[in-house]
């Protein structure tokens, strides 16, 4: 079966994977995100991968000598443990189509990340190279695949969907080799929206000198191709990650989210200025400087609201207590030592836990940290707050508490 480079192949329907990708805000999560948004929305049921816009953070990288916020895998994968309650239990790097589906069993979807370039569902096949991530979710006369990446591009639209491909079309678009992880999904990790909000709102004022200088260095590169397609993707990845957020706010605490309300318009017109310059410069004209300043201006508006929601949540809205902390404390414990909630029981004492050393408790207490959206000064790390699940909580309780 051959495929046209500009007109990727029409998608099918599927009793399990469509009606969950319906729920999907797919035009949130970026191509990395989707497939773990599916497993979890799978597991969890329709909105649970709306935690993964709960926490604010702000992260660069280096990328062709460039600086960018673009994730990588690694980055996502972390969030999906953290916050949507995922366990990766296998990793395999450069497998080919075979290799890969032998992996996949019945009811085990894989997540797979391979070159957009040789998948011929996607518009960029044979066009642009860029890692894409997909669920392959059955296999048997033909591989079942699920991506649900939603986006415009310059040879069409993607949109989620499903695509049943014949084994040698699926081992040709995977001859390039493809990352491949084996997802365990549980029960998805409860979130203190107060801390959370707290945390981010900490967490908004202490980037404010990183993305100074983030700006600064993104737009000295804008005299450039490379440096204005950099700054288009990197527009967009904002954009979404602050589109991802408000949709997990409006869930999680309404009234908070009335402070972030009109920015998704100012994003999208920023995102379609860019793109214009990045054309033009594609053509020899004259670069455009000041999109640093507008971004800069969204970026600023972004924090100002993330900071002002520590405020006591309205009536009516549960304020979350000590079962939120302890929840997070083992989920953690239980994600950090592969433990399950009766394992957990049989002892409070953490150095009884199985598997269970001093560099598993600092795996933990990163884990809680990012779930709860706090950070618990080292001075409070002393040894009676380590030895047991209860002077654990009341650790996190305070730093959670101490941050409101």
């Amino acid at each position: 079966m051959s495929h046209a480079r500009n007109a990727p192949d029409p998608p099918t329907t599927d009793p399990v994977w469509t009606p969950i990708l319906t729920g999907l805000r797919a035009t949130a999560l970026d191509c990395l995100q989707t497939s773990f948004a599916l497993l979890a929305d799978h597991a969890n049921g329709s909105g649970s991968h709306l935690a993964l816009g709960a926490r604010y953070g702000f992260r660069t990288h280096e990328h062709d000598g460039l600086v960018t916020v673009e994730a990588t895998s690694d980055d996502r994968a972390a969030e999906a443990v953290d916050l949507l309650g995922l366990r990766v239990e296998g990793r395999w790097m450069q497998l080919d189509g075979p290799q890969v589906r032998r992996l996949c069993g019945p009811g085990q979807p894989l997540y797979v990340t391979a070159d957009a370039y040789d998948l011929p569902w996607c518009p960029y096949h044979g066009h642009e190279r860029m890692r894409h991530s997909f669920l392959v979710a059955d296999v048997g006369a033909e591989v079942t695949v699920v991506d649900g990446y939603h986006n415009d591009t310059a040879w069409g639209a993607a949109r989620p969907g499903v695509w049943r491909l014949p084994t040698a079309d699926f081992d040709a678009a995977l001859a390039g080799g493809a990352h491949t992880l084996a997802v365990a999904a549980h029960p998805a990790p409860a979130i203190d929206v107060p801390a959370m909000l707290a945390g981010n709102a900490e967490r908004a004022r202490r980037a404010r000198p990183r993305i100074a200088d983030y700006l600064a260095r993104i737009g000295a590169a804008l005299d450039t191709v490379a440096g204005l397609h950099r700054f288009v993707l990197d527009v967009w990845l904002l954009g979404r990650a602050r589109d991802l957020h408000e949709h997990w706010l409006a869930a999680a605490r309404p009234d908070a989210a009335a402070a972030l309300a009109g920015q998704g318009a100012r994003w999208q017109q920023l995102s379609a200025r860019s793109y214009v310059a990045l054309r033009r410069a594609q053509a020899g004209r004259p670069a455009a400087p000041e999109l640093a300043d507008a971004l800069g201006a969204l970026i600023a508006a972004h924090l100002d609201a993330l900071e002002s929601m520590t405020a006591p949540p309205a009536a009516g809205t549960a304020p979350a207590g000590g079962d939120g902390v302890r929840a997070a404390v083992l989920g953690a414990l239980g994600d950090t030592l592969h433990l399950d909630g009766a394992a957990l029981r049989t002892t409070d004492v953490l150095r009884d836990l199985p598997g269970f050393d001093s560099f598993r408790l600092v795996d933990v207490i990163d884990r809680v940290e990012r779930r709860l959206g706090v950070e618990v000064p080292a001075t409070a790390l002393s040894a009676a707050d380590l030895r047991d699940v209860g002077s654990l909580c009341a650790m996190f309780g305070t730093a959670a508490g101490g941050v409101r």
